[in-house]
Formats: C-alpha cells, sequence, structure tokens
C-alpha cells in the first residue's frame, strides 16, 4: 500500500529563517533517513466546516461570531511568549530532551495514518549532538562531535558520515541547505537564532494555562500560510516548550505533526555520548540527497 508523505511539518520559525521553500521539506521531528528528503507540492484547497450550533464547552472567551469563527488579529501576549521562550531556549548550553512524535502519512484513500516515534535528543552548545529515534521496529539517528556528523540506519545496517560546520548553529542549516536534512527536533534550534519569530505569522492567540502531564503550561495558538500550529510553554521561570501541534492546512485531510517534549537541563555526559560505534555487520556508504520524501517508508 502506497502512502503519501505529509509535507506540511512546518517550522514556524525555519520558515521565517530560511524562507518557504522549507515548508517543502518534511522535518525529521520524529524519523530521520539516511538520504534528506525530497519535495513535493500540493494546491488543494481546503474548505473548512462551520456549524451555527454553538458549543457547551467553548470557555475560551471569545465571540467570533461575527466573522464566522475566524480571526487575524495578533495577540501581543502570545507573539512575546513565543520570543521569550526562543531567548531562554538559546540560553541552554546542556539539555536532553525526550521528544514522543506523531506524524501523519496520506494514504492513497485519502485516510491519514500517523507515524509514532520516540526521540532522545542530547546537546551540548556550542558543538556536540546526538539523537537516537526509535520507531517502526527500527533504531536509527545522528551524531555530531564539532568536525563530523554521522546518520545511521540500525535496521537497514548502514551510516553515512560527512566533515561538518563547527558549530551547532552552522550544522542545522548545512544539512538543511546542503543535504535536504532537518536536524531531530529542529525547532529547538531554530527558535530565538537571531530571527524575529513572527514574521509570517497572520494569526496569534493565547488560549489559557493547562495541564500537559503534570506540567502547567499557557497554551497558544498560531496560523501563518499553510499551516496552523498551537504551542504549550511552561509555566514560571523556564519557559521551555511543553508539546506542539502542527496542521498542514494546504491538504484536504489536514494531516498533523504532533510532539510531546520532556527536559532535562545540565546533565553531564560522557565524551563516548557523541561518538558513534557501528554496530558488527554496519556498512559505511555515501550520503547523498534523497529520491523520496522522509516518511514515505518502504513497502
Amino acid at each position: 500500500m502506497n502512502k503519501r508523505v505529509f509535507p506540511g511539518v512546518i517550522h514556524p520559525a525555519p520558515i521565517r529563517a530560511f524562507g518557504p521553500k522549507l515548508a517543502r521539506c518534511a522535518a525529521l521531528l520524529g524519523a530521520l533517513t539516511l538520504a534528506g528528503c525530497a519535495h513535493h507540492e500540493t494546491s488543494v484547497e481546503h474548505v473548512p466546516a462551520q456549524s451555527n450550533v454553538p458549543s457547551p464547552l467553548n470557555d475560551l472567551g471569545t465571540d467570533n461570531s461575527d466573522n464566522g469563527g475566524a480571526s487575524s488579529a495578533i495577540d501581543a501576549h502570545a507573539t512575546d511568549a513565543l520570543d521569550a521562550m526562543g531567548r531562554y531556549l538559546r540560553t541552554l548550553h546542556r539539555f536532553e530532551v525526550d521528544a514522543d512524535t506523531s506524524t501523519d502519512v496520506v494514504l492513497d484513500s485519502g485516510q491519514n495514518a500517523a507515524l509514532l516515534r520516540h526521540t532522545v535528543l542530547k546537546v551540548k552548545r556550542p558543538d556536540r549532538l546526538r539523537a537516537d529515534i526509535t520507531g517502526n521496529g527500527n533504531l536509527r539517528g545522528m551524531l555530531y562531535d564539532g568536525r563530523q556528523f554521522t546518520i545511521y540506519n540500525q535496521k537497514k545496517g548502514f551510516y553515512a558520515r560527512r566533515d561538518a560546520p563547527p558549530t551547532l548553529d552552522g550544522l542545522v542549516q548545512d544539512l538543511a541547505q546542503n543535504w535536504h536534512i532537518e536536524t531531530p527536533l529542529a525547532d529547538l534550534f531554530y527558535w530565538g537564532n537571531g530571527k524575529q519569530d513572527d514574521l509570517s505569522l497572520g494569526a496569534a492567540q493565547t488560549i489559557g494555562v493547562e495541564k500537559v502531564d503534570t506540567r502547567s503550561c499557557t497554551h497558544y495558538a498560531f496560523r501563518q500560510p499553510g499551516a496552523d500550529w498551537e504551542l504549550w510553554i511552561e509555566t514560571g521561570r523556564r519557559p521551555l516548550p511543553c508539546r506542539m501541534i502542527i496542521t498542514d492546512t494546504s491538504q484536504t485531510s489536514r494531516p498533523r505533526h504532533e510532539v510531546t517534549y520532556h527536559w532535562k537541563l545540565n546533565p553531564v555526559f560522557a565524551p563516548s555520548t557523541f561518538v558513534f560505534h557501528p554496530h558488527a555487520g554496519m556498512r559505511q556508504i555515501d550520503l547523498k540527497p534523497a529520491d523520496r520524501p522522509p516518511y514515505e517508508e518502504a513497502e
């Protein structure tokens, strides 16, 4: 059974940093291949369903009845929170993130099917990174030691290694621009990276404080061309992202990408953490651009 990739895993900040082309690359937030990503575009017009019946569960405290439920207002509290989160993320020199992701692919029937992944990301700025991604009975990932990056796929039994820029910021841009590979959980590197984070927003709204597992987080909703996205940011002195949902509004089925983050700040990493040791039988291959989207798995 063939599957069409969800091309709309759109990074809110990366789009602003690198332009609309990045929106065509399905991000490796939850699944990493060894060959980058190919692109295809859709131009299906989505007509949202509407109802004139008010919901008794609506507690947002807003009345949009005059404009059919649509709003283009920019809530300064929402954009200020986004900027504050980005600035805080840039202050973190060592961190570990456990992330559970669900990313829709669109089947030939038009139905969405979710791919579930778990990512463990370890970062030591300015020049160390390790990401291990499990899902679909496979373990794959990426390592970076300040000189080279290595990506591997344990199920397929191979890895690739290339020279890399000397910093994480340079690595993220090099992977995206030259290899069409998105760094796992790439938004964590783009947010607050010297770019204004609200340039392409058409709407921004503060929803309210909610619980994400045991954490108290403020829920925000944003809208930009091609994507609706929601972000939950931890309240208090640590404005860390708790959860994010991105909806591709360019496709009729409106596929979604969801990620929940769990953080460890200032962990101690052994030097071997960022060294790749291939398993017995693994072979090294050349890294080449992808000939298909990263979420389009082997049939």
